[in-house]
């Protein structure tokens, strides 16, 4: 990965980050640390970070680069923000964190539809199913994985 800036946010800037969930465990306990894991070292990185992207456009994108042959039942979308935050930069809407981001800063998403209830993050391609459904971003004290129906 090659850096183009360091900087620091002084204004609200929610990103997010994919992860399993067998490391949700860990993270509603401790909050997210820097890695370098098989999935970040595939895509050609090689540092202790949290990786992230702040579109939340291109969470799919990432899940079918990172994560394409995972179930989605088996996958969170994380949020927390960077304001205030060392944040390096390193493709447009790529960046990552050197820092620890504690639980408490941490959400993570359900994607609420009005008739098939809580659905897997592959939904987040189907733009029709979005344009019907509620994004809610809850607390990790709340956490349950999602159950497939």
């Amino acid at each position: 990965m090659e850096v183009t800036r360091e900087c620091i946010v002084t204004v609200s800037h929610p990103v997010y980050h994919i992860t399993n969930t067998f490391a949700m465990k860990d993270i509603c306990q401790d909050g997210l640390k820097p890695l370098c894991g098989e999935r970040s070292k595939y895509v050609g990185d090689s540092l202790k970070a949290i990786y992230f992207t702040d579109d939340f456009k291109c969470i799919p994108e990432w899940m079918k680069l990172l994560y394409e042959n995972k179930d989605p039942y088996e996958l969170e979308v994380l949020r927390f923000d960077i304001k205030d935050r060392k944040e390096w930069s390193s493709r447009g809407e790529e960046g990552y964190l050197l820092d620890k981001v504690g639980k408490d800063e941490v959400s993570y998403l359900r994607i609420v539809h009005s008739k098939k209830g809580d659905l897997p993050l592959s939904y987040l391609r189907n733009i029709d199913f979005i344009k019907e459904s509620r994004l809610l971003w809850k607390s990790l004290d709340e956490y349950c994985p999602l159950i497939k129906m």
